[in-house]
């Protein structure tokens, strides 16, 4: 059977010169380049210079020693070395045993010695193309997963914003290589700063699809209306004129008035984001309306509320709070609640870090769902103008 065009390599590590040599040129008969080791260590040091298409290994290398232990340890670190490299154990004749364990600690095959020539280039044979096949798939794989990353990172990119005394940082962290939640953040005018979070039905791939249509939607509708209803009554046709029935997202989208300090939202069934005021309380803004996709009747109803220096809003998915220990146990709201606040002064970059690494620690770094935060910060400048905006707040209700 003659090689593949690429002359695959093989590696012989045989402790035996005669057998080591006669399988030498029994391959390279059949156009294969041999690399021959005498000893599990030759054997290792050669695949670490250059890793082989496929190797031989015998089992026993101590004389009147057959328990295979230094070609089973060859073999694990063969593997962790390249976990695609064929390997073939050579084990004397009727010593199932060895065989056996050596399948189980990673060959994946045996050749008895003696030998057959026809069936050991055969095998030989077919197994470097099983191997070239499985690493092509790999290869495509691996291209697909890299693009599907940067495809993600364009739609979901971190976020750092600091706008007029007002702090923004949010990231996003897909369960697999892509995910369904999405957040945006625009700042169309100098005096408006919109941010949405949402979590679409559906997850990797399909979800990921969905949240670059919102992500369409959302960033162009954004720059033609700072009221949350008409961007959200227009997403809601937009997505289902083109995805149709049996869709639907979550989502919170908000536009703070950076002069009057004034947040203006809807939450279209998402999860209630935490609000931590300068003086210690917490609110919760719940839902204003069903999720988006049902084209309810009802419409929208928006709230509005003055924001004021020390306050902190997080926003979340439920992949943050629904992440679960090994008991079952959800890391639930209440724990967002205690970690949401800090100094003044640290960056929402570090406090993002310190929430996510309570949340990996809870769940053993497991998500079952993609996990969002986005939190924002009203820092002690332009007191004014919040006071301002809580005074017409209260004027109007």
């Amino acid at each position: 059977m003659p090689a593949p065009v690429d002359n695959p390599t093989i590696l012989i590590a045989e402790d035996q010169e005669h057998v080591r040599e006669a399988l030498a040129m029994l391959l390279r008969g059949h156009g294969y380049p041999v690399v021959l080791c005498a000893s599990p260590g030759e054997a290792l040091t050669a695949a670490r210079e250059h890793v082989p298409d496929i190797a031989l290994l015998d089992m026993n290398y101590q004389r009147d020693s057959t328990s295979g232990i230094e070609g089973l340890e060859l073999i694990q670190h063969l593997r962790e070395l390249d976990p695609t490299l064929p390997i073939i154990a050579l084990t004397a004749w009727g010593n199932v045993d060895l065989a056996v364990s050596a399948m189980k600690h990673g060959a994946n095959d045996f050749i008895e010695k003696p030998w057959r020539n026809d069936a050991l280039v055969q095998k030989v044979g077919s197994l470097i193309q099983q191997a070239q096949e499985l690493r092509s798939s790999r290869r495509v794989s691996d291209y697909e997963r890299n693009d599907a990353k940067q495809v993600q990172s364009r739609i979901v990119p971190q976020r750092h914003i600091v706008t007029h005394g007002v702090e923004l940082f949010g990231d996003s962290l897909p369960a697999g290589v892509v995910g369904g939640d999405y957040f945006g953040v625009w700042q169309p005018t100098p005096d408006a700063l919109h941010f949405c979070v949402a979590d679409v039905s559906g997850k990797g791939t399909p979800g990921a699809l969905i949240a670059a249509m919102l992500y369409a939607s959302v960033s162009t509708l954004s720059s033609s209306s700072n009221s949350p209803e008409t961007v959200l009554s227009q997403v809601e046709i937009t997505l289902r004129n083109q995805l149709g029935e049996g869709h639907y997202i979550t989502i919170f989208y908000g536009v703070i008035d950076l002069q009057m300090r004034v947040l203006h939202y809807v939450n279209a069934g998402h999860c209630p984001p935490i609000l931590r005021r300068g003086n210690g309380g917490v609110e919760t803004l719940a839902p204003t309306r069903p999720v988006l996709g049902f084209m309810l009747d009802d419409g929208f109803r928006a709230e509005r509320l003055a924001l004021g220096p020390g306050d902190r809003l997080l926003l979340y998915t439920d992949g943050v709070t629904e992440a679960a220990d090994a008991s079952g146990e959800e890391f639930g709201s209440e724990r967002l609640e205690r970690l949401i606040g800090g100094s003044d002064s640290e960056e929402l970059p570090t406090r993002y870090t310190e929430i996510m690494n309570h949340v990996r620690s809870h769940a053993a770094g497991k998500f079952a769902d993609d996990a969002t935060l986005l939190l924002i910060a009203v820092h002690e400048s332009s007191r004014a103008s919040a006071s301002q905006a809580a005074g017409q707040m209260r004027s109007s209700a």
